[in-house]
């Protein structure tokens, strides 16, 4: 890994170092933890329910499998609203500067012509930014926003099955350090991703759709001359790779390959993965020959969407990838765990005073009701560039880039496409928008107070 990230990973971690240890929590041997929430899964999803439910003082443990924070390749871009969303809930506080950036363009280049290109601030002058941030270092600040008095974060965790009572679901059991443990909740929340385990369990089955491509990422240090200013894609008929800029001076790039087809990839060797990408952004041949020296440098993600019609059982709710799998296109993913735990930790409160869980339930029935309009809007975006990605030949090449110079040349199609991806939060009646600043207005109350 390039030694400029590891020194930006590391102050984050020595500055939130006190407040992650405060947030951590070593369960004694044969302890039955009892909370109101049980969240499964601490990636983005799961510690954004866990950071806003302790801000509206509910009692929350959350069970993460992994012992830290630390994980290669998962989604670094964070889109507008969420940006919007994680600065209320004091997420950005906890960042350093130089732990994050902002992007301010797109750029898309077909056979080695550009074909559109944009910058956001024509889209919400004055509005956040899409912003750059390494997955672990934003988990991290999460947790440090917290408040600790509230919120329990269970490391090294492994959930084994649900636990049951009269036929709703009130738990887990969980393996930790060869140990079985308990956690009793009034509900448990299903935030274990894409691969995740506990909504099977809680038999809500997902329909999964792969893709026509699957993603080999690598990560680079960008040179001088590289715009890292914007998003970037360059593509000749079928080919393509996703060029975007991170900190402190690297470039992630996504080149597409067949579904399934890392063996293949390998079997032809290292120097035609560095000529495939040579060929389609000429500007990092030399950088990625140089730098990509073992398939140990290279990553792969299985590219498919899932659909849940189902998001909750009495006593269970999924959230994030765990109910709704996006593609990477647009960081839309991410994105929208972000909101779904947001809008989850507003309904929930309320729900809990009651002492019946009916209303526990019908706030989890809730959740999909608000927010499975705005996934279903992304994936249909995502599908229709999943379609221009997989073009090719004359016509279907001539025609994906008569489109993108349309919308190019359009400033309405730019705000009507992005904008309502980017920006849903501007709209004055969005409901999530109404959710976030409940949660900014308690917090601030909350930090007024100290």
């Amino acid at each position: 890994m390039n030694s400029s990230l590891v020194t930006v990973e590391k102050d984050i971690r020595t500055r939130n170092q006190g407040a992650a240890i405060v947030g951590e929590y070593n369960p004694n041997e044969g302890e039955t933890i009892v909370t109101d929430v049980l969240v499964v899964g601490g990636g983005p999803a799961g510690m954004v329910l866990g950071l806003a439910l302790s801000i509206n003082g509910v009692d929350v443990t959350v069970l993460e499998s992994s012992a830290t924070s630390s994980r290669s390749f998962r989604g670094e871009s964070i889109s507008p609203d969420s940006v919007f969303t994680l600065r209320s809930l004091g997420v950005f506080d906890q960042l350093p500067a130089a732990s994050h950036m902002s992007v301010d363009g797109l750029r898309i280049v077909d056979s080695g012509n550009p074909v559109l290109s944009l910058r956001f601030e024509e889209l919400r002058a004055d509005s956040e930014l899409p912003t750059e941030v390494p997955q672990d270092v934003l988990l991290d600040a999460m947790v440090a926003a917290a408040d600790h008095n509230r919120l329990r974060l269970v490391r090294s965790a492994t959930v084994s099955e649900l636990v049951r009572t009269a036929g709703r679901i009130s738990g887990v059991r969980y393996r930790r350090d060869g140990a079985i443990h308990e956690v009793r909740s009034r509900v448990v929340v299903a935030a274990d991703g894409r691969y995740g385990t506990t909504a099977a369990m809680a038999s809500l089955p997902s329909r999964r759709k792969p893709m026509q491509r699957d993603f080999l990422w690598v990560k680079v240090t960008a040179p001088d001359t590289w715009d890292r200013s914007c998003y970037q894609v360059h593509m000749k008929a079928d080919s393509h790779v996703m060029c975007i800029p991170t900190v402190p001076d690297l470039v992630r790039l996504g080149v597409n390959i067949p579904p399934g087809g890392l063996r293949e990839i390998r079997a032809s060797g290292l120097s035609a993965l560095h000529a495939k990408i040579g060929k389609l952004v000429p500007e990092l041949a030399d950088t990625v020959a140089e730098q990509v020296g073992s398939w140990r440098d290279t990553s792969v993600l299985d590219i498919f969407t899932s659909y849940t019609p189902r998001w909750s059982t009495p006593g269970l709710v999924a959230i994030g990838d765990a109910a709704h799998t996006l593609s990477p296109v647009l960081a839309q993913g991410v994105n929208h765990a972000i909101l779904d735990g947001v809008v989850l930790a507003d309904l929930l409160p309320a729900a809990l005073t009651h002492p019946t869980d009916i209303s526990v339930d019908d706030a989890c029935r809730r959740l999909q009701e608000i927010r499975e309009p705005s996934v279903e809007i992304a994936r249909s975006l995502q599908m229709r560039q999943e379609m221009a990605f997989a073009q090719r030949g004359v016509v279907g090449e001539f025609g994906r880039r008569s489109i993108y110079r349309a919308i190019g040349n359009s400033a309405f199609l730019k705000k009507r496409i992005w904008g309502s991806i980017y920006y849903s939060l501007l709209n004055s009646d969005n409901v999530t928008r109404h959710a976030v600043d409940r949660l900014a207005a308690r917090r601030a109350g909350e930090t007024s107070s100290v």
